[in-house]
């Protein structure tokens, strides 16, 4: 099941998704959600992909339009044009998807009990789900976000787009106790195909690979124009690494805070707990710790020591975080199934 905003690098890891041949992978329904472009046009670029490749059997439902506390962000448009794809995607109006992303995990859950949940866009679809039937995402077996970062952002200095665009969201699903597994900016910062990889994906003739030249070479440009550095496609990474977990390298839980409030240029920060000495000031004000620390020099009945334990017993780790990934082969997996529709060496 893959909840996703739609854009270039969207399609990409679902047009692999929906032909590889990896053991028992098989794409069982889309949801769409507001990010790279509005949530209408995702939901026309899903469908225009499903067609593509002769999927058009996969239930979609259209999501969420908007963030929970601030108007939908326009900053999608350019790295993915206005409609998502850069204008590729034909279009049709009106959006024929189911408009409850929840009736539809629930079809899903039903025909499906051992689905992954892969979500590639901002976590507003799974807050709301969660709002309104909070048991349904406990019935996936994982889920598998992209969304947040231990160090730098791509949005601002410290945020990462996804949770950028929703915070509210991101806590909230990240209270909630569930089997989530989150795909980190650290993890995807370092892939990337090289020129050579985005030449003969736009010259191959697969029909995965013929819905991809038009956005992914447009792309490529603006990447380049940016950044000057290769290729990079976050999206990818989470899907193959959900589809194929052993690509993960570096896999830890972690406690998870996302900022809500303050300066803009941390909403939406991700702060990441992965040991005891990180958690303790997520959990403790700094003040209250300064006088332990003091009430331990002057008190020789005073245990520092089970004091920390116990604020670190406070919260339990609430998601598993992706820190390194196999690239190199993420990268060879990708190129030759969208190339020739068959599955890379894993």
């Amino acid at each position: 099941m893959v909840d996703t905003d739609m854009g270039v690098d969207d399609a990409a890891a679902l047009a692999w998704l929906l032909v590889s041949a990896e053991p028992s992978l098989d794409v069982v329904g889309v949801s769409t959600v507001f990010g790279n472009s509005s949530v209408d046009n995702a939901a026309a670029n899903v469908f225009a992909l499903l067609d593509s490749v002769g999927r058009s059997d996969i239930p979609v439902a259209v999501g969420a339009a908007a963030p929970r506390a601030r108007p939908r962000s326009r900053l999608g448009a350019l790295m993915h044009g206005n409609d998502g794809l850069w204008g590729s995607a034909p279009r049709s109006a009106p959006i024929a998807g189911d408009r409850d992303v929840a009736r539809l995990y629930r079809d899903v859950l039903r025909s499906h009990p051992d689905t992954t949940l892969l979500t590639l866009g901002p976590l507003t679809n799974l807050a709301g789900v969660s709002t309104a039937d909070p048991g349904v995402l406990h019935g996936f077996s994982r889920i598998v976000a992209l969304g947040g970062a231990k160090v730098g952002g791509s949005i601002t200095p410290v945020a990462e787009t996804n949770f950028w665009q929703d915070p509210e969201s991101a806590a909230d699903v990240l209270s909630r106790a569930l089997p989530i597994t989150l795909v980190l900016r650290d993890a995807h910062a370092e892939f990337s195909l090289s020129d050579e990889d985005v030449r003969v994906l736009c010259a191959a003739n697969s029909p995965a690979a013929r819905f991809l030249a038009g956005p992914l070479s447009r792309y490529a440009a603006i990447v380049s124009t940016l950044a000057g550095g290769q290729l990079g496609l976050p999206d990818v990474v989470a899907a193959v690494y959900a589809a194929v977990p052993s690509t993960g390298l570096d896999v830890r839980p972690a406690y998870v805070k996302v900022v809500t409030d303050g300066d803009p240029l941390t909403r939406g920060q991700s702060i990441i707990g992965l040991t005891a000495s990180e958690k303790i000031p997520m959990l403790e004000k700094l003040d209250r710790l300064e006088a332990a620390v003091a009430r331990a020099t002057t008190d020789a009945e005073f245990d520092l020591a089970a004091h920390l334990r116990a604020i670190t017993a406070r919260a339990t780790d609430n998601a598993d975080v992706v820190m390194k990934v196999a690239t190199d082969r993420i990268a060879a997996m990708f190129v030759s199934t969208i190339v020739g529709g068959q599955r890379g060496s894993p």
